[in-house]
C-alpha cells in the first residue's frame, strides 16, 4: 500500500469543469486513486472533485490574468510564492514536492519547501524559461537574464528529478548540463475519456453547415495567430464554405480582431474562452485542428501545447505552421501536416476538404495515435512510476 504525502505546487490548477489546462488535474486524481495522498496548493479555486478521498486543495487565492501587465503578473507570482510557503509549512509531513511551472518562480517555495520538509523534489518544466522571454525580448536587461538563469539551474540543482514535455526541452536542459538521468519526457496528455463521453456535436447555427478549422488557446504574441488570418484571406479566394474558428483570449486578440474587420475576412470567427468540457465539444465537432506558432522564433517549436493532444483526443486532423518534434510525429503517422507558408496550408485545407478518403485517414491515424502513446492513462503512469522510484 502506497503511504507518501506528495505536495503538488501549481499556480494554476483547474479541473474538468473550471478551466482549460488540465494536466495536473489528471496527475493529481490518478496518484491519490493510487494510494498517495495529494496536497494541492493553487492560485485558482477550483470545484472541489469529491470522487478523491486522498485529494485536498489549498488556494492562495492568487489572481492572474493573461492580460495583465508584466509589473503585475510578476507581483501575482511573487504573492502566490509567498502564500503558497505558508500553506506548506502547516501541511505537516511530507514526502514529496511536486512543482510545475509556469512560472519558473515557483521553484523558489518549491525548493523552500523541500529544505524545510527534508522532502525530495520533482520539477516539472513545462515551458522552456527563462529562454523564451529572453530571446522574444522581453526580458534585456544583461543583470536580469544572468539572474534568472542562475536561479533557473538553481533549481535543476536541488530536484531529486525533472519532467519535461518534449525532446527538445529534453535537449535544451541536457545542453546546459543538467545531469540525463535526472530528465524524464511526460508530454500533454490526450483525455481519451472526456472525447469519449461527448455524444453530440455542439456547432452553432451561422457555421452547422461549413467546414471548420479550428484554434482553440491563448491568442498572444508567441501564438502567432496573425498565420492563421493569412491563410483564412488565401482559402477565401477559392471556397467560402471553409471557416476559421478561433476560440480564445490574450494580448493580441484586439490586433486580432481589428485584422478582421479591416480586411472583411467573413470566413474568421472569434469567440470567449470556454471551459474544458465546453471546448471538447466544439473541437470533436470540427473538421481541422489548427496550432500555430510565432515562427520566426525556432526556440517555440519545441512547445507541447494541450491543444495538439485534444485534436488526437477527438481524432481530428492537425496542421501547424512549425518545425520540430511535432511536425515528425503527424507527419511520419499520416495525422497531420506542417507548412510553414500560409498559402501552402491554404491548399493543404483545401485539399482535406475535397478529399474525404484522405480526411478519414488522417482522423482515424490521430485518435490512433492518441490511445497508442499519448493517453491520460499513459501519462499519469509514467508519473507514478517515477514517484514511486524515487
Amino acid at each position: 500500500m502506497n503511504n507518501k504525502k506528495l505536495l503538488y505546487l501549481h499556480q494554476y490548477y483547474y479541473t474538468n469543469a473550471s478551466g482549460t489546462g488540465t494536466r495536473s488535474y489528471e496527475f493529481s486524481r490518478f496518484l491519490s486513486k493510487n494510494g498517495i495522498r495529494v496536497h494541492i496548493i493553487t492560485g485558482t479555486e477550483p470545484e472541489i472533485d469529491t470522487t478523491c478521498t486522498n485529494l485536498f486543495i489549498h488556494s492562495t487565492r492568487t489572481k492572474y490574468s493573461h492580460k495583465m501587465s508584466g509589473r503585475r503578473r510578476v507581483l501575482s507570482f511573487l504573492t502566490y510564492n509567498i502564500k503558497a510557503i505558508i500553506k506548506g509549512l502547516q501541511i505537516g509531513k511530507i514526502d514529496i514536492v511536486f512543482a510545475t511551472s509556469t512560472p519558473l518562480t515557483i521553484g523558489f517555495p518549491a525548493v523552500i519547501l523541500s529544505r524545510l520538509k527534508k522532502a525530495k523534489l520533482v520539477f516539472e518544466v513545462r515551458d522552456i524559461w527563462p529562454d523564451i522571454p529572453i530571446e522574444l525580448g522581453y526580458v534585456k536587461n544583461k543583470i536580469v537574464i544572468k539572474l534568472l538563469k542562475k536561479f533557473e539551474m538553481w533549481i535543476y540543482m536541488n530536484s531529486q528529478k525533472i519532467i519535461v514535455l518534449s525532446p527538445g526541452m529534453y535537449k535544451n536542459l541536457a545542453n546546459k548540463g543538467v545531469e540525463k538521468e535526472k530528465i524524464s519526457i511526460i508530454e500533454n496528455m490526450a483525455n481519451l475519456y472526456l472525447y469519449n463521453a461527448i455524444k453530440h456535436s455542439k456547432r452553432e447555427d451561422n457555421i452547422k453547415h461549413k467546414f471548420i478549422c479550428i484554434h482553440p488557446g491563448t491568442i498572444g504574441h508567441v501564438n502567432g495567430v496573425d498565420y492563421i488570418l493569412d491563410v483564412a484571406r488565401e482559402v477565401v479566394k477559392t471556397d467560402k464554405d471553409i471557416v476559421f474558428l478561433l476560440i480564445g483570449d490574450g494580448k493580441e486578440k484586439k490586433h486580432i480582431e481589428k485584422r478582421v474587420k479591416d480586411e472583411n475576412l467573413v470566413n474568421v470567427i472569434i469567440k470567449e474562452p470556454v471551459k474544458k468540457k465546453e471546448i471538447a465539444k466544439i473541437i470533436k465537432a470540427s473538421d481541422i485542428g489548427i496550432m500555430c506558432v510565432n515562427n520566426k522564433y525556432s526556440i517555440l517549436q519545441h512547445n507541447c501545447a494541450n491543444k495538439l493532444f485534444d485534436f488526437m483526443a477527438a481524432g481530428l486532423p492537425i496542421l501547424i505552421n512549425y518545425e520540430g518534434w511535432q511536425k515528425d510525429i503527424i507527419e511520419k503517422t499520416n495525422c497531420g501536416r506542417s507548412d510553414i507558408d500560409p498559402r501552402a496550408m491554404a491548399n493543404t485545407i483545401l485539399k482535406l476538404k475535397s478529399d474525404n478518403s484522405l480526411r478519414k485517414e488522417m482522423k482515424k491515424n490521430s485518435r490512433m495515435l492518441a490511445e497508442e502513446r499519448y493517453s491520460n492513462i499513459l501519462a499519469s503512469k509514467k508519473l507514478l512510476g517515477i514517484i514511486n522510484n524515487l
